[in-house]
């Protein structure tokens, strides 16, 4: 078993960023458990809506990974690490010149953010901007990383990153800052993981030291193209994620937020142990792509593997729902346990669209972005409009990640077609 795994590179790379990311997983829920166990029910509301929002504008910085991983993975496959430097450097004067003018902008209009979600201050959200400017800059080195394979490198900084934001968290609440604590943590943690990823890019610049005649094959004007379709879907996709949390916040009592936020971090769980598949899917079938190799038993053990954990957790959060929920929580979320099993399917659901997607975008086939935003667009209006308990949203948001699995799974089958039809 064990030799077989070693044999087969995507088991390997999986299990490698798997391990990483776990751990910081369970990390991220000793967060959640310990902030949950810290704060009322009413700023855990606030604090889940701000995360859904940090996860939304972190859109740019999600598009930034996949393309730095696209083009970072095909110059791993010519080992031109020269190119990645470029491709580090090419972003990094982007985000200075269209970065800036976005962050002041999010600050100016912090108090008309902070009405819609019933937050009491604008300083977290002061936090989340701070954030995003930094998650672009990070978003660059996390890509280069995945696109040579460094699984190992990413593992570390995901787990250096949520110790100090637990940390950092738990002292800062402690001391009486409340959500601002909480985010001060977020923010902590994010600027540890982009130092840690300048440290392990640091074969990047001495490759670049070592070849200074060498001259790149890369090309910028595939980037440009590349970059807006990655963006819609990576919108699309968190969307999906996250906009059923801030809406709820929107259109639920304090208490009632409270509690869908609690089930939607319990429910997550499914997709933070399944999204590392997507990654390492992403990073792999993106070179074969380059070396014009087919994919498609790449994306076979993908999808295999995502059945059978994907499959064992729906039966444990059928079984456990009280279980899970009191580990978490204690009994503060007991009453609406009966719940975790839809959000559990929703959740699941998800992590099939985002394993479709990222397949689809790693080989140029980008229609698939635009569908979803479609999608995802449909549901949040739904939801803001007919929304009006936890259930209905929930409902809402199955319905809408079926739709999108089922037009995903049409892509894929369309592209074997075309493929076998060559």
């Amino acid at each position: 078993m064990i030799q077989r795994i070693k044999n087969n590179a995507f088991a390997r790379n999986s299990l490698i960023l798997f391990i990483g990311t776990m751990t910081a997983n369970v990390l991220n829920y000793v967060f959640h458990l310990v902030i949950g166990r810290m704060v009322s029910a009413e700023v855990y509301g606030e604090v889940e809506s701000l995360v859904s929002l940090i996860a939304i504008i972190s859109v740019p910085a999600a598009t930034l990974t996949m393309v730095a991983t696209k083009f970072s993975a095909a110059n791993k496959a010519e080992n031109d690490r020269v190119g990645s430097s470029e491709i580090m450097k090419y972003f990094n004067r982007k985000i200075f010149v269209y970065g800036l003018p976005v962050f002041i902008v999010a600050v100016a209009i912090s108090p008309f953010i902070k009405n819609f979600l019933k937050i009491e201050s604008v300083w977290p959200l002061i936090l989340v901007w701070i954030m995003m400017f930094l998650s672009f800059l990070a978003a660059v080195t996390s890509g280069i990383i995945n696109g040579w394979q460094k699984f190992k490198d990413a593992s570390w900084m995901g787990i250096f990153s949520a110790v100090i934001k637990l940390v950092a968290a738990v002292f800062l609440v402690k001391l009486g800052f409340a959500v601002n604590g909480v985010i001060g943590g977020f923010a902590l943690g994010a600027l540890v993981s982009y130092a840690l990823s300048l440290y392990f890019l640091r074969f990047i610049k001495d490759g670049e030291k070592n070849n200074k005649n060498t001259v790149s094959n890369t090309n910028f004007f595939p980037i440009k193209r590349y970059i807006i379709p990655v963006f819609i879907g990576n919108l699309a996709i968190n969307i999906l994620s996250n906009a059923d949390m801030v809406l709820a916040k929107h259109n639920l009592d304090s208490i009632s937020a409270g509690q869908y936020g609690a089930l939607t971090v319990v429910s997550k769980v499914i997709f933070f142990a399944t999204g590392i598949i997507g990654t390492v899917l992403f990073s792999m079938s993106a070179e074969d792509n380059h070396k014009k190799n087919n994919s498609k038993s790449t994306f076979k053990h993908a999808f295999c593997l995502m059945s059978v954990v994907s499959a064992g957790a729906i039966f444990f959060y059928l079984l456990f729902p009280e279980f899970i929920l009191a580990m978490l929580f204690g009994d503060k979320y007991r009453d609406v346990s009966n719940y975790l099993i839809w959000f559990a399917i929703s959740v699941t659901l998800f992590s099939f669209v985002n394993l479709v997607f990222q397949y689809l975008i790693s080989i140029h086939k980008t229609d698939i972005a635009y569908v979803l935003l479609v999608v995802s667009v449909l549901a949040s209006l739904a939801v803001l409009f007919v929304g009006r308990g936890i259930f209905a949203i929930i409902s809402i948001m199955i319905t809408a990640q079926a739709s999108a699995l089922i037009l995903g799974a049409y892509y894929v089958y369309k592209n074997r077609k075309e493929a076998y039809g060559r």
